[in-house]
């Protein structure tokens, strides 16, 4: 039974209503309403400032004094340099090309007036490139072939004469550089001499009795293009040659890099500017030797449009193997300069200039800017600001 009280017994059984209870519950839940919110907002007030301190980010910045350089890089590779095959010529009497004798190796030099092997037993000697190479060449002929022939057979020391008709004086020049070389100089199948009766020796001398009989047999001479180059292969004695009866592949160029430069990055490497090149640990120091006219790109080789920059690898130099990728950086030297962070560098009505911190009041420097990379900036020497001074950035 709520809200009733019960009456002893004897007298009879009646409710009495507590209507004061509910004012009563609603006064102690606004009580505790209360106390709860003065409670919190007290805490709060005594907390005070927080202990932890935000930390605090530069805003200047130190002058210093260094080299500022604008740097273009591109990214080439090494191209191997040109080669020429040295080949060997079928000639009467010979059934098959065999290198009998090789007098190069690979890394050799060739120049004109050496022996360079032999083939089946016969010379191949070397010969400047301006001498025409197309038929044998006899006693009594003439022409440029023969000019050009006694110009190079002096350069080589032998006393011939300045005459376009092969003479005795040019047998005797082949016979001793044939000798010089290890070999006898070729010779012509004599023919019958006209004799008239009563003469005493109606035989003709030998082959190798008549001075006369020497010839120019031009299969046993090579040429190189330029004159000289290094032996890049060269096959094995008692090798059988093939059908193009290649000796010798002889390395007429030197290797070179080749790198792509669009418009703009190619103003940074005119012919003769210096260059560093990069691959892996390798470095070269090197000048740009070619810059060659606008090329279109090829996007399936992955070109871009522009111009192909060219730079010499000196013979000898190592870790530049072709193929190779390399990195290609051109920049002119710096000297030393003052120098601030960009950020730094502030600017108005299209003046530079820079506030200097001293004493704690800022001051304003006009300043020069003279280049700029790498998020620095290469100012000119002003009065009134030098290295260790303090700027403030933006």
């Amino acid at each position: 039974m709520h809200d009733s009280e019960v009456i002893p017994a004897g007298r009879a059984m009646r409710r009495v209503p507590r209507w004061w209870l509910i004012p009563a519950l609603l006064v102690m839940v606004l009580a505790g309403l209360g106390a709860a919110y003065w409670t919190g907002a007290s805490s709060v007030a005594s907390a005070g400032p927080s202990s932890s301190t935000p930390a605090v980010i530069p805003v200047s910045a130190t002058v210093e004094r260094r080299a500022v350089i604008k740097q273009v890089v591109l990214s080439g590779k090494v191209v191997a340099g040109a080669q020429h095959a040295i080949k060997a010529s079928s000639t009467e009497g010979i059934d098959r090309l065999v290198l009998t004798a090789a007098a190069k190796t690979v890394g050799s030099v060739v120049v004109p007036g050496e022996l360079l092997a032999a083939v089946s037993g016969r010379p191949l000697l070397v010969l400047p490139s301006g001498v025409p190479l197309y038929r044998d060449i006899e006693l009594g002929d003439s022409g440029p072939d023969v000019a050009a022939l006694h110009g190079a057979l002096a350069g080589f020391g032998y006393a011939v004469s300045s005459a376009d008709t092969f003479e005795t004086g040019t047998q005797r020049a082949l016979i001793d550089w044939y000798k010089a070389a290890g070999y006898e100089a070729p010779t012509s199948t004599p023919s019958p001499k006209a004799t008239k009766p009563g003469d005493v020796d109606s035989h003709p001398l030998s082959t190798k009795q008549a001075p006369d009989a020497v010839v120019f047999r031009w299969k046993e001479f090579v040429q190189v293009p330029g004159d000289t180059g290094t032996i890049a292969a060269m096959a094995g004695n008692g090798s059988v040659l093939g059908e193009d009866g290649i000796v010798a592949q002889v390395k007429i160029a030197d290797d070179s890099i080749v790198a792509r430069a669009d418009v703009v990055q190619s103003e940074s490497f005119p012919v003769g500017g210096a260059v560093t090149v990069r691959a892996g640990s390798a470095v070269l120091e090197t000048k740009v030797g070619l810059v060659s006219h606008f090329l279109e790109g090829d996007q399936s080789k992955n070109e871009i449009p522009g111009k192909d920059i060219t730079f010499a690898v000196p013979p000898g130099t190592q870790g530049f193997a072709a193929d190779q990728s390399v990195t290609v950086t051109a920049g002119s030297a710096a000297a030393e300069s003052l120098a601030v962070p960009l950020i730094a560098v502030r600017q108005e009505e299209g003046v530079p200039y820079v506030l200097l911190e001293k004493n704690g009041e800022p001051r304003r420097v006009n300043v020069k800017v003279m280049a700029q990379a790498d998020g620095w900036a290469a100012i000119a020497d002003v009065d009134g600001l030098a290295p260790g001074d303090e700027v403030k950035l933006q």
